[in-house]
């Protein structure tokens, strides 16, 4: 992605609508708050796998 203000603004959209779907989750389900943070790093491992083998990213910060 060539403008980095984009990505910005993709990077905040994508964390909203994220956070709507996790709240949305956790009053239907009941989930406690570590129940949704683990759902979350669970996610983020099959995730994390998946784009570092096809777009070379380094997770670092």
């Amino acid at each position: 992605m060539a403008n980095p203000n984009q990505k910005i603004i993709l990077l905040e959209k994508a964390y909203d609508e994220l956070k709507a779907i996790c709240t949305k989750f956790q009053d239907e389900s009941d989930a406690t708050d570590m129940e949704v943070k683990t759902l979350l790093r669970e996610l983020a491992r099959v995730y994390e796998k998946d784009m570092d083998e096809d777009y070379d990213i380094d997770w670092e910060v």
